[in-house]
């Protein structure tokens, strides 16, 4: 009895740690799901967060700054649909016209012995560049003084023949000469004359050339300068100093070409256009000229020539803009961007670029909601048109938008959102 008092005791302490081990996998169990499910709880609590914190960057935030502050820093414009034709954007550069550069050099070979004008000078019309030694000037020289002596020679030969033919006639008068000897004198006279006419001629041309074409006083006093036998290279037109190409004791010929002046108050851009665009422009047509790196500068001008003849390899045409510019921003050999309206108009609502920034990856434009309030609105940036982007999407005509300005916005949307975070 008392061993069978013992087994049932021993049976139900086994059953009892059967039941308290079941129940402790059951209450771990219990535990895991919870843990799981406050984990997933807080995982999506922050998705959500994090989704609001995004959609308030760029949706729905609002920024404050007092009217004090936005003085000098803050403009803006109120939007307006504007009808405006599609660009054709062709690509060039800008050149100086051909009939207003100005390519100075010599008339006969020498050595530079002076410079006077440098690169980016603005020289007048009949300025000395430089000045130039040649052994031309000597040759020149002697012909003049030969032309001269000869001349006189022949004003001496003049006045005898002059004389002559006087007594001719005196003697004929008196029936002491024939007919025939003062028609000879008289020949004489008329020959002597023409001879003398020659050498004024010669006088005239070799002190021209000595002049006008060298630049050499003809009659140097004895006591001149080493200067007054230099031949001065002179700027033919006013304008600027474009190319360089000397420096003392350069030797130069004929063909060199010493400096290049022009004046870029006008110039020229060649655009170039594909031939299946050329039918949608015409001479007289606006343009706009812009530059590379957005800086947004744009330049009138208007098309003076749609060119002759296509390029064989890149199967375009380079069409002539005039551009009258008195900024001295462009310089020749720059490279631009020609903007020309072609086709029919369309609604469009423009800004400038610099009215729109990016905020998590959206571009955004700051919509002025009260004085001291503004609100970003994400928007579809369309083309560029005229230096301006179009909004596709995301405000409405009548709006105010932030035009200059709108980096310190960002600057303060982004800094409330990090406070917040």
């Amino acid at each position: 009895m008392r061993l069978g008092a013992e087994r049932q005791k021993w049976k139900r302490y086994v059953i009892a740690m059967l039941v308290l081990s079941v129940l402790a996998a059951i209450a771990g169990f219990a535990s895991g799901c919870h843990s799981a499910a406050a984990s997933e709880s807080n995982a999506r609590a922050n998705a959500s967060s994090q989704i609001a914190a995004s959609k308030s960057a760029s949706d729905g935030a609002e920024i404050v700054l007092p009217v004090a502050e936005q003085r000098g820093a803050i403009a803006t414009t109120t939007l307006a649909v504007q009808q405006e034709s599609d660009l054709l954007q062709s690509p060039g550069k800008i050149v100086l016209p051909d009939n207003e550069s100005w390519h100075v050099g010599v008339l006969t070979t020498g050595r530079i012995e002076r410079v006077y004008a440098n690169l980016g000078d603005y020289v007048h019309k009949g300025a000395v560049l430089a000045r130039m030694h040649s052994h031309a000037i000597h040759e020149a020289q002697a012909a003049y003084a030969m032309a001269v002596a000869e001349k006189s020679r022949l004003q001496s030969a003049e006045s005898l023949a002059q004389v002559n033919f006087d007594r001719m006639q005196r003697l004929y008068a008196l029936r002491a000469a024939s007919v025939e000897q003062t028609e000879q004198a008289r020949q004489e006279l008329v020959n002597a004359k023409t001879a003398l006419e020659n050498g004024q001629i010669d006088v005239v041309r070799s002190k021209t050339h000595l002049e006008e074409n060298l630049g050499i006083s003809a009659d140097l006093p004895a006591n001149a300068n080493e200067t007054a036998e230099l031949i001065p290279i002179v700027a033919p037109a006013s304008g600027y100093v474009l190319q360089k190409n000397v420096t003392p004791g350069t030797t130069v010929a004929p063909a060199t070409d010493i400096f290049v002046l022009g004046d870029p108050k006008h110039l020229w851009m060649l655009a170039s256009v594909g031939q299946e665009q050329l039918s949608q422009l015409k001479v007289g047509q606006s343009a706009w000229v812009t530059l590379p790196g957005g800086t947004g500068q744009r330049f009138a001008g208007r098309i003076s020539n749609l060119g002759q003849e296509f390029d064989p390899t890149t199967r375009r045409l380079q069409v002539r803009i005039d551009i009258e510019h008195g900024g001295g921003i462009l310089r020749p050999e720059m490279l631009a961007t020609a903007e020309i309206a072609v086709g029919e108009t369309r609604p469009l609502i423009l800004i400038t670029p610099e009215a729109v920034q990016q905020v998590n990856g959206q571009d955004v434009v700051f919509v002025r909601q009260a004085a001291d309030r503004f609100t970003p609105r994400p928007v579809r940036v369309g083309s560029s048109v005229n230096g301006k982007v179009a909004l596709a999407e995301g405000v409405r005509p009548g709006e105010e938008v932030v035009t200059q300005g709108s980096f310190l916005l960002k600057s303060q949307l982004l800094k409330a959102s990090m406070q917040g975070d």
